[in-house]
């Protein structure tokens, strides 16, 4: 073979060993930076009546991810805005106005865990009250409860209430905030919160089976006529993206609908918060259900909003309404009891650090 044909043979061997050693290089990278994005942990508080333990009211969590954005779902009468565990509140979430979720009475501090005390009425709600004092964004399923929940924080600062994005705008929204902000997200809606100009943690509304009435003692005068309350638009659940990777599905107060597959298919949910208290809400056999044959690749549930004593000393109660949710979807998902005020961590595929 001539030199130049030699020496042109040498340079593609040569082109393709280099060729192959930088796709190799370049493989490395990309693992090594989803392996770096998937290394921080989303930290899971519940906030409920007693310290330890799972409660009749408790309905409060707050999320942090990796990047320092906390975010706090459905207050409810556990915490207010002079709560020392609650810290930076960056994002608020609300499913619905109930009372026992927005909070019309202050915490009790006290009582048994099956019947936990209240304290002194908040006209303006807990909800509103902790979003005006943490100069949070709050999250609304309804442009209803967007309205509202503005209003409110009015009365708290003495200031309108400004919207976090333009309306039907997918604008991200920064923290922390200097001041309080309110935003509608109609189920299939999602916003982006960001700290810092950080990657963000995406935040969608879905639907939920459940009614929404305001109750009559929050309405600002001249009130709703007697024996109504006031009309807040749709319930809500939320699917909550975390920048590790994680996804969770918050359910809020719902019954069984189909759609479930739906959010399990498009989501993808590693962790559920799901409400079994019965009557109000989908009862321990439902829930198990859901977990079973509804959202299927969930691999970690937490029960919330058990309408009971769930535990004694952290220890799930025989007979309770969580015993029998843990003993039906055993072999389906893991379950982590939300105990008050102890924080949980999980990875991005839902499994409990």
């Amino acid at each position: 073979m001539p030199r130049t044909g030699r020496y042109s043979e040498r340079m593609r061997e040569v082109t393709v060993g280099v060729t192959c050693i930088c796709a190799v290089l370049l493989a490395a990278l990309l693992l090594f930076a989803r392996d770096a994005h998937a290394q921080g942990l989303v930290k899971v508080t519940p906030l409920g009546s007693h310290d330890g333990e799972l409660c009749s009211r408790d309905r409060a969590m707050l999320f942090e991810d990796p990047t320092g954005v906390r975010i706090l779902y459905d207050p409810g009468n556990t915490v207010d805005e002079t709560d020392p565990r609650l810290g930076d509140v960056h994002v608020m979430l609300l499913s619905h106005a109930h009372v026992d979720h927005i909070g019309d009475r202050r915490p009790g501090h006290g009582g048994a865990c099956a019947a936990p005390t209240t304290g002194a009425v908040n006209p303006n709600s807990n909800f509103a009250t902790i979003a005006g004092v943490k100069n949070a964004a709050a999250f609304l399923a309804s442009s209803e409860m967007d309205t509202f929940i503005a209003r409110k924080i009015q009365n708290v600062v003495g200031a309108a209430t400004p919207l976090c994005v333009a309306r039907d705008r997918s604008d991200d929204t920064i923290v922390p905030r200097s001041s309080p902000c309110t935003a509608r997200l109609h189920p299939g809606g999602s916003l982006v919160v960001r700290r810092d100009g950080a990657v963000g943690v995406r935040i969608a509304s879905v639907q939920a089976a459940h009614p929404n009435g305001i109750p009559a003692a929050l309405i600002d005068a001249p009130g709703t006529p007697a024996g109504t309350s006031g009309y807040g638009g749709i319930a809500a659940g939320y699917i909550l993206q975390f920048t590790n990777g994680l996804t969770v599905y918050l359910t809020g107060d719902t019954g069984l609908f189909r759609d479930m597959e739906v959010i399990a298919s498009f989501y993808r949910p590693a962790l559920v918060v799901m409400n079994i208290g019965d009557v109000g809400t989908l009862g321990p056999s439902e829930a198990a259900f859901a977990i079973q044959h509804l959202l299927s690749g969930t691999r970690t549930v937490m029960p919330s909003h058990v309408y009971e004593e769930a535990t004694e000393g952290g220890a799930v109660r025989p007979g309770s309404r969580l015993e029998s949710f843990i003993g039906q979807v055993r072999g389906f998902a893991d379950v982590v009891v939300s105990l008050s005020n102890v924080t949980r961590s999980f990875d991005r595929d839902g499994r409990l650090r």
